[in-house]
């Protein structure tokens, strides 16, 4: 892992409050955003998590690729600006709260049924941007479920639009995952205990549930994943991922098992 160091002024801050978990301190500089670890090793996460799908099926222009380092001597992330000319970004919140006045969550917590929330969503956005996202969230919640990511809110679910055109934006934002900054953790258990204890969002708790209802998104060349992961430094992030790797090595299969068996 090569790691880079960037020293910025505050001139180039962009926004301060950036995820549900607290503030996070964003940089916009020479084409790259930035991000400055909050309450853990967010920017090793990030990292970590977008090289993973560097073995995956997805294409690489379906997610952002991170790169770790340090920011005014703090730890942190920065990755390339995905957007083109002409195009924006807008979050599945600012979409709906600009067409209803209202907060997308809560709305959808008001639904007893994950089932409920996740095609109410659906269908907004199908109506809003003549586009289907199911897909979309397949990849964001399988990816999700694989690096325990806390953190999937409203804000880093999104839409790219250009010339009243709307696509799905690529995935970004992975940093409450591998147990480095996840609220729901407890230090003094084990990791096994901590990953158990993992809440997921936004339609469910459950990570899993979420994905049996949906499908997998992607696959993944765990060999090859894991002999890439063998060769990056020790860290508890680290030790995490290849954890939920041998765990869901045979994601296809669980996956598909349940399935079968939910239809009966």
């Amino acid at each position: 892992m090569k790691l880079f160091h960037e020293d910025i002024g505050r001139e180039f801050i962009i926004m301060q409050a950036g995820t549900s978990e607290g503030t996070q301190i964003k940089y916009r500089k020479d084409g790259y955003w930035y991000k400055k670890d909050n309450h853990g090793h967010e920017g090793l996460a990030e990292y970590l998590v977008s090289r993973m799908l560097d073995f995956s099926s997805l294409d690489p222009s379906e997610y952002v690729r991170y790169e770790a380092g340090t920011i005014n001597g703090s730890g942190g992330c920065r990755s390339r600006n995905f957007l083109k000319d002409g195009e924006e970004l807008i979050t599945f919140y600012r979409l709906y709260y600009n067409t209803t006045g209202k907060n997308l969550a809560d709305v959808v917590n008001a639904m007893e049924q994950m089932e409920d929330r996740i095609e109410y969503v659906v269908e907004f956005i199908r109506q809003s941007c003549k586009l289907d996202i199911r897909d979309y969230l397949r990849k964001i919640l399988t990816l999700d479920m694989i690096v325990l990511n806390e953190d999937r809110h409203f804000n880093n679910l999104a839409v790219i639009m250009k010339d009243d055109r709307f696509s799905p934006a690529p995935i970004f934002d992975n940093g409450i995952s591998l147990l480095t900054a996840n609220r729901s953790i407890n230090r003094r258990l084990s990791m096994e205990q901590n990953v158990k204890r993992v809440i997921a969002r936004p339609f469910s708790g459950s990570h899993e549930r979420m994905v049996k209802y949906l499908g997998t998104g992607f696959t993944v060349d765990w060999p090859s994943a894991l002999g890439w992961l063998n060769t990056e430094p020790e860290s508890e992030e680290r030790n995490v991922l290849m954890y939920q790797i041998h765990r869901y090595e045979n994601l296809n299969t669980i996956i598909n098992t349940d399935e079968k068996e939910n239809q009966f």
